[in-house]
């Protein structure tokens, strides 16, 4: 499975206000699109740990 273009590990950007990769000194890495122009709210694109896509829409079970 090619994780890169898959929406449940990374998602398409849906906003023109730019995009920011973080990196943690955890090993996590997530970037994050900005959805308007002041740029204090975001939208999670995708998610790293220790170099391994995680599940976006990881369903929780009880």
């Amino acid at each position: 499975m090619i994780q890169e273009q898959n929406p449940n590990y990374v998602r398409t950007p849906q906003f023109d206000f730019g995009t920011k990769v973080i990196s943690t000194e955890t090993g996590i890495e997530y970037c994050v699109e900005f959805i308007d122009e002041d740029k204090k709210q975001t939208r999670l694109l995708w998610f790293k740990q220790d170099g391994e896509y995680i599940r976006l829409n990881a369903k929780v079970y009880n």
